[in-house]
């Protein structure tokens, strides 16, 4: 928590020395998130999410770099799907069906990015890609569920002591704004979020098996996120008009 809150210290001062130069804009803007991780370097099944998002940037011309900071509220995770299928029953040949389920892996982290973005004028509107580092802090996880399970099974299952309350990395994308009238934009942006560190963490060890009645060594695990967001929203241009 303490080097979040150094990070965001260090955002503000950054922008607070830059902001004074042709004016700037904020931003408003949320939409879906496809989240991703990696277990033991095992691909899961994407887990469907949002994020809200307040943003302020600086003004530059066309062909410039202007800089940019965020704060928002992401899901980040992954799920387990198992498909339904249909089989006959051995005994009386009937057709019958096993249903489908879903299991979440979810987090919900409070994060900061800053980075830069560069602009090209394009179709009555700007494009634009944008790279930077984000910080995030997990605020919520989907892991206490499993503390309602038999204690002697619970071992085999991830806690909420391998959370990493924080996770480190960065933030690549684009997209494209169009004027709603001399101070509005409307944006519409795709971004992709890969962390450099670990969500979760458990070292390996071992844990007794009640069906086998003996300890039975469990691997290390280990979640790293990465996640696509499709952004919607809006821009207020605040310029800075210098009077001679």
């Amino acid at each position: 928590m303490i080097r979040l809150i150094a990070f965001g210290f260090l955002s503000i001062l950054f922008f607070n020395t830059n902001l004074s130069g042709q004016g700037a804009a904020f931003g408003v803007k949320g939409g879906v998130t496809m989240a991703f991780q990696k277990w033991d370097n095992t691909e899961r099944d994407a887990l469907i999410g949002y994020h809200f998002i307040g943003s302020v940037e600086t003004l530059a011309d066309e062909g410039e770099f202007s800089m940019f900071a965020q704060l928002g509220y992401h899901t980040r995770g992954s799920a387990i799907r198992i498909r339904s299928f249909n089989y006959n029953d051995i005994n009386t040949g009937a057709p019958r069906s096993f249903g489908g389920s879903t299991t979440k892996y979810d987090f919900y982290n409070v994060g900061l990015s800053a980075g830069f973005k560069q602009r090209f004028s394009a179709g009555g509107g700007n494009l634009y890609y944008l790279f930077g580092l984000r910080g995030e802090y997990n605020v919520k996880n989907s892991f206490s569920r499993f503390k309602e399970l038999p204690e002697n099974i619970q071992s085999f299952f991830p806690s909420e002591v391998g959370v990493n309350d924080f996770t480190f990395g960065f933030i690549f994308g684009g997209g494209f704004e169009f004027p709603l009238s001399p101070y509005i934009d409307a944006t519409i942006e795709l971004t992709i979020n890969p962390d450099y560190t670990k969500q979760y963490f458990q070292p390996p060890g071992t844990a007794y098996d009640p069906y086998t009645r003996n300890n039975r060594p469990l691997p290390e695990r280990n979640i790293r996120n990465n996640s696509i967001e499709l952004t919607v929203g809006f821009r207020f241009l605040r310029l800075v008009e210098y009077v001679e």
